[in-house]
């Protein structure tokens, strides 16, 4: 009997789910982990060893937003040893079984991308004779764009300034170079003085949920202490490393009993140690994802990676553990709505402007069938916006990027819902004083946080996030502004970007995608434009 051949994206899929399971590493039992976990430090520390950009580190403890690479290749290690690693059996790995595992890891960026891509339609997967070659189906300069606005969270990131400085401790560990085992016995002012940093520097970023949002049993406000805390312990790990690289020094790992013990020492008043713990520990593929719970149960300790704690979202990985219990998920949506009335705030600074929220569309019986969630009005003109505003947690790996297009669709659905309504005789409840609806040009769009959609294939009204409009202020007017959005210089191929091929052998299948390459010469987004000045 013959099948049929695979098309692209099949045979990507196999590859994919063959590869990390025939890591001849898993024969080696729970020693794997750790061995990949030791080599992962090990490679970064050559980098910076280097001078790769890739793994510059901040004197606040924040690499930077290029340690999501080393952030992707530890979590896809973390949930394949999960996967695949043979626990009955003891060993000793290879250097050639740990350079086999990182060495996929670290191309798995590239079956990330036709994985992930093909299945929402950004790429196209095809087979040519013995290569697999990923190409775009995307916009590829909106998604240059929506990079570039992204820097805002991982570029211009704040130092601390509130202190305590780590000078203290910088000049202990250059009085102690040439002795070894400093580590072991380090005095504990050192811990307490990076553990105090980073909780400074944790509560005072730009969180922009309300303090007391619920994450299932522990508030937002409980929680980033002890997120600080964990940053601060795993930073100097990370210190101890750098001065003496070895496997006691690689990466944080204790008992679950000593984690608690030194979050409670740091945070004596704080009666939701255990829930903190549970909210942010992996429990396998399925569930959480290691960027969003860094915590890891293997054998009989905690292993906490540095690399999934530093790339400075702590707020995006929190509130996505949360959202991965169904129990706060929907207290998260109702605080998550709230935000959208950002936009409302944003249009409110044009000009003569009014603006609305939660404006009733009610049917001829006066039953209500819908809001319209943001209404600008250019009474002089006789000229709006309507914006249904769409604010899921923000993505950090591109399976996330779903969710947010998922929240798009819903939104232009809804729009052309409401409009079919209002066309049928429905009123809308607009505010005493205002003209009637029927006698002003609306424009209706959808409005995320910080998302654009590169889809090129979207039907249905336009959609852009509040961080682009935020570029786009001041405008003299709701037309002004929509023309500025309509004629917005977009990044173009050969002038900011280039899309070349990067080349990985996966499985014995050579795999070929389309990467984006910004040039040295793009725009970037100010230094000025941060979160806690007020940036989307």
């Amino acid at each position: 009997m013959t099948h049929p051949p695979r098309n692209g994206y099949e045979t990507l899929q196999e590859v994919a789910r063959r590869a990390p399971a025939e890591l001849s590493i898993w024969n080696c039992g729970t020693a794997a982990l750790h061995a990949l976990l030791a080599s992962v430090s090990v490679r970064y520390l050559r980098e910076v060893q280097k001078g790769s950009p890739g793994a510059r580190d901040r004197e606040d403890g924040e690499p930077g937003g290029e340690t999501r690479d080393w952030a992707n290749m530890t979590a896809h290690l973390v949930e394949w040893a999960f996967l695949y690693c043979d626990s009955s059996i003891s060993g000793e790995p290879t250097l050639q079984q740990i350079d086999e595992a990182l060495d996929l890891a670290q191309n798995w960026s590239v079956i990330e991308i036709g994985l992930e891509g093909g299945k929402a339609g950004r790429v196209r997967v095809e087979q040519k004779g013995k290569e697999l070659l990923i190409e775009p189906i995307a916009n590829p300069s909106i998604e240059v764009l929506d990079m570039l606005l992204e820097e805002i969270d991982t570029r211009n990131v704040d130092e601390n300034t509130v202190g305590p400085s780590l000078e203290p401790a910088y000049e202990f560990f250059r009085s102690q170079q040439g002795r070894r085992g400093v580590y072991r016995n380090l005095p504990t002012w050192i811990g307490g003085l990076y553990i105090q940093h980073m909780k400074n520097y944790v509560s005072n970023r730009a969180w922009e949920m309300p303090l007391d949002t619920d994450l299932g049993g522990l508030t937002l406000r409980e929680a980033i202490p002890l997120m600080g805390t964990i940053k601060g312990m795993s930073f100097l790990q990370l210190t101890l490393f750098r001065g003496e690289p070895n496997l006691e020094t690689a990466y944080l790992a204790m008992r679950p009993e000593t984690l608690t013990r030194w979050l409670r020492r740091y945070n004596p008043k704080s009666a939701v140690i255990d829930k903190f713990i549970d909210l942010l520990t992996y429990r396998g593929p399925g569930g959480k994802t290691p960027f969003s719970a860094p915590i890891i149960p293997w054998g009989d300790q905690l292993v906490m990676p540095f690399a999934l704690l530093a790339d400075g979202l702590e707020e995006r990985m929190i509130l996505r553990a949360a959202a991965s219990n169904p129990s706060a998920s929907g207290k998260l949506g109702t605080s998550l709505g709230r935000l959208g009335n950002k936009w409302a705030s944003r249009l409110g600074e044009i000009p003569g402007v009014k603006v609305a929220t939660e404006v009733k569309v009610l049917a001829y019986n006066r039953r209500k069938i819908g809001d319209l969630d943001i209404v600008a009005l250019d009474p002089d003109r006789k000229s709006g916006l309507i914006v249904e505003a769409k604010w899921p947690i923000d993505a950090r790996v591109l399976a996330d990027a779903w969710k947010q297009e998922s929240a798009i669709d819903k939104g232009r659905e809804q729009i052309e819902r409401l409009k079919g309504e209002i066309s049928d005789g429905a009123i809308v409840k607009l505010p005493q004083g205002w003209p009637q609806f029927s006698d002003v040009e609306w424009t209706w769009i959808v409005g995320t946080a910080r998302y654009l959609d590169p889809r090129r294939s979207s039907d249905g009204p336009p959609v852009t996030c509040l961080r682009l409009v935020e570029q786009l202020l001041p405008a003299t007017s709701v037309h002004d502004l929509l023309q500025k959005l309509t004629n917005f210089p977009y990044p173009q191929e050969g002038r900011e970007f280039t899309l070349s091929w990067k080349r990985v052998v996966v499985g014995g299948i050579t795999v070929k995608a389309r990467m984006i390459e910004l040039l040295a010469n793009t725009p970037r987004v100010p230094t000025d434009r941060r979160r806690s000045r007020g940036w989307t």
